[in-house]
């Protein structure tokens, strides 16, 4: 079984045979087009808007989720309890009593 570009290309013949679009030609666009949708998206991991908390009180703030993450699991080893991720915002807002 043949791909429905060959037929076409049969069919159009000689004089119309530059009115197609080929696979290569269309991956190489949906490839330019997928690293620019990719480069101009931000990720809020990314941003340095992250605090992480525990019962106590706000341990940190500022970071990139993944440094939240890194920090959690030193401060999980020295047992430190209920180590939660959260933004900056929801974190300004705990109190000492919370």
């Amino acid at each position: 079984m043949r791909s429905g570009i060959s037929h076409l290309k049969k069919k159009m013949g000689s004089d119309g045979g530059d009115n197609y679009l080929s696979l290569a030609a269309a991956r190489e666009a949906l490839a330019r087009d997928e690293e620019l949708v990719v480069a101009s998206q931000d990720c809020d991991l990314d941003d340095a808007r992250w605090s992480l908390v525990s019962f106590d009180r706000r341990e940190a703030g500022g970071l990139t989720y993944a440094q939240a993450v890194h920090l959690m699991s030193e401060l999980d080893a020295l047992d430190v309890p209920g180590l939660c991720i959260v933004t900056d915002d929801a974190a300004a807002k705990l109190t000492t009593s919370n």
